[in-house]
């Protein structure tokens, strides 16, 4: 989608909220709540997750998200920190306003998933949710704004405070996702 006005922009958020509406939980949401956090489900999901989901959200216009999954899911598309290459990953967001909020726990890993670095160096990227492409800018959420959003995450998704009881050295990154014009 070309957003290069604000009512195209408007339009596309308006779109984005119809394609949430059709959230719903299903039997295979319920199992994933169970076995999401478990290790082994872990080590499987990080090497086949970010291949096999991208390639899915696109190809159902994200409805695997919404149908099957049950799962508020994005496709966040930055330009790598390092290597300045295109990188896309799948997230799971709580919404704040017009704003997406992507939050980086890397599993409960000690180390910051590279998309953080990604959007550290460069605020701007795009998303896609649903049929919709967006241009956003990110910003770091500060304390505040995590301890009020994180209850949102922990709704959508029990696994995300076994993740963050594992985090000994570390916060998880927080990330509002302002959508704008390109």
């Amino acid at each position: 989608m070309d957003s290069g006005s604000t009512g195209d922009l408007r339009a596309a958020l308006d779109r984005v909220a119809a394609y949430e509406r059709e959230m719903q939980r299903t039997l295979l949401n319920r199992v994933l709540q169970v076995i999401g956090p478990k290790p082994w489900f872990v080590a499987i999901y990080r090497r086949l997750g970010p291949k096999i989901d991208p390639w899915l959200m696109r190809v159902t216009k994200g409805r695997i998200a919404t149908k099957v999954y049950g799962f508020p899911t994005l496709l966040l598309n930055t330009i790598g920190a390092k290597s300045g290459q295109k990188r896309v990953s799948p997230l799971f967001y709580v919404r704040d306003g017009d704003a997406f909020v992507v939050v980086g726990t890397n599993f409960g890993t000690e180390h910051h998933p590279a998309w953080t670095n990604n959007v550290l160096k460069n605020p701007r990227a795009e998303i896609g949710v649903g049929a919709e492409t967006i241009a956003v800018t990110s910003e770091l959420a500060d304390e505040a704004t995590f301890a009020r959003l994180w209850p949102k995450f922990s709704a959508v998704y029990g696994g995300y405070d076994v993740y963050l009881a594992k985090l000994t050295h570390r916060t998880p990154r927080m990330f509002l996702l302002a959508p704008t014009t390109p």
